[in-house]
């Protein structure tokens, strides 16, 4: 399967998922799911084997957004330091957090033997070894920290696959998987349970005539209506607000290198800021990184960046095949929102702020949302509420949102170029056009897509992605293709014609 939103394609993406069609006409259902990924997937074959009447809806194609995008660590190893997360959290929390992501590990492994799903899953031991610009006793501190956590970490004196000698912490049990593989084999179960699956169907609004009832509107005017929603985009798109304040848009990089040479199967992390992370798949090294704020390119290709760290830390890689981008969701305090949505809506649930531990934080939602619609405890809902109050330490917080809100300085800025004849081909530049901007990619020749620059979600002024060949908004992370549809983040309409 080609991606069909971004140009580059994932080392997972050569698997495809059964086809369906857009749906043609109006509906109802007991349960609305929007969103075709890990978390979508799950959450409707929980609902269903609960004998919900469950439809799902995704805009692509299934698994076409970050769960065929993802390196698929399945890991309780998370990218915030376990000293920091103490001064967020108290330790009962922390605890609560971690264990639901260890549990969420043996539900995969349950669900890969319960259905048969061949999906190359693997428990494997996690290193995080000292990076290159680690600071003095950084491992020492993160081993008492992840204790305190109840995290028991072994220190070891050289981390597996490591062409140099460093030392690490072993986090026991960890486990990899091919995701759409896993994602596959969840649709064939959907199939089986009735579930109703549309793909090509783009929603546009959620309306709540009553409070007990919503309305979901497709591109193509078709009404969906159901007792409850279950919002799956990776960030919500049902509310302007509450929920995209608190967390922040990051574009991820990863590379696949053939190997040279059989190696120990092991996930590794490393403590640089931004971290890389590191898998073995088949015959191949899959290594993660780079991230950087969305919309907001750095000055140094991320892939070669990528590349030159593999080749000064391991010596057994040959030639890259394939290298591919994705996006994932910052929470400010780290734990990612999953449970009823903060509008006035009683019916609608959201799954976001996942952060790099996407594939567990999936499975945690599958095993929250159905217990909230169906009223009954769940005791991770409570820390995952979008809800619950701020955070202790608003550092983080009011970083990012300084950073959002300068981006809306664009505004005054000139044009990228002097005029049009000036933008390469498959390329995409700013023009100013008197109090406002275009964004205008030159296609082929003289054929050139004008849109107007202003995200429909909070009025930010789009940026060119010349990797993907999108317009991604520096704000909130809404991105939109060349035609500009909306192809990720909470903006739901395209952009306007200039």
């Amino acid at each position: 399967m080609m991606s069909i939103k971004d140009r580059t394609d994932s080392v997972w993406e050569t698997i495809g998922l059964p086809l369906f069609t857009e749906i043609k006409g109006d509906a109802r259902t007991e349960v609305c799911v929007i969103g075709g990924g890990l978390s979508g997937l799950s959450i409707a074959y929980e609902l269903a084997k609960r004998g919900k009447s469950v439809t799902l809806l995704e805009s692509f194609r299934l698994g076409s957004g970050q769960s065929g995008r993802t390196t698929a660590h399945l890991s309780c190893q998370l990218e915030e330091e376990f000293s920091e997360l103490i001064k967020m959290h108290d330790l009962h929390t922390i605890r609560k957090f971690l264990e639901g992501h260890r549990s969420a590990i043996d539900t995969i492994a349950s669900i890969v033997d319960m259905e048969d799903i061949l999906c190359d899953f693997k428990r494997v031991d996690g290193y995080l070894f000292e990076g290159e610009t680690t600071s003095e006793n950084f491992l020492t501190r993160e081993h008492d920290a992840g204790k305190k956590c109840g995290i028991f970490l072994d220190p070891v004196f050289k981390t597996p696959l490591l062409k140099e000698k460093r030392p690490g912490l072993r986090f026991a049990s960890q486990a990899q998987f091919h995701p759409m593989k896993y994602m596959r084999g969840l649709t064939e179960c959907l199939i089986d349970l009735g579930v109703i699956i549309h793909e090509n169907t783009r929603v546009t609004e959620i309306e709540n005539p009553t409070p007990a009832l919503s309305c979901i509107k497709t591109e193509h005017n078709f009404d969906i209506q159901a007792d409850f929603v279950v919002v799956a985009t990776d960030t919500p798109i049902n509310t302007r607000f509450p929920i995209h304040t608190k967390q922040h848009a990051y574009r991820t990089y990863a590379i696949a290198l053939e190997l040279e040479r059989e190696v120990e199967n092991v996930l590794l992390w490393d403590t640089e800021e931004p971290y890389h992370y590191v898998r073995v798949q088949e015959h191949k090294l899959i290594v993660g990184g780079e991230d950087h704020r969305t919309g907001q390119m750095p000055d140094e290709d991320p892939f070669t960046k990528l590349e030159n760290w593999t080749r000064r830390n391991f010596d057994f890689v040959g030639a890259v095949t394939e290298k591919w981008s994705g996006q994932v969701y910052e929470p400010s305090d780290v734990i990612g929102y999953i449970g009823k949505s903060p509008g006035v809506e009683k019916n609608i649930t959201i799954a976001t702020g996942y952060s790099g531990i996407g594939m567990t934080s999936a499975i945690i939602a599958s095993q929250i949302i159905p217990n909230l619609i169906e009223n009954r405890f769940h005791p991770l809902a409570e820390i995952y509420d979008p809800k619950r109050p701020p955070l202790r330490n608003m550092t983080e917080f009011v970083k990012e949102n300084v950073n959002a809100v300068y981006q809306y300085t664009d505004w005054l800025t000139k044009s990228d170029v002097k005029n049009e004849d000036e933008i390469p081909e498959d390329s995409g530049c700013l023009i100013r056009h008197r109090l406002t901007k275009n964004c205008v990619y030159h296609e082929k020749g003289n054929n050139f897509e004008r849109k107007s620059a202003v995200c429909t979600h909070l009025g930010g002024l789009v940026h060119w992605n010349d990797i993907e060949k999108t317009w991604d908004c520096p704000a909130h992370g809404s991105r939109f293709n060349t035609h500009g549809t909306p192809i990720e983040g909470p903006a739901m309409s395209e952009l306007p014609e200039p």
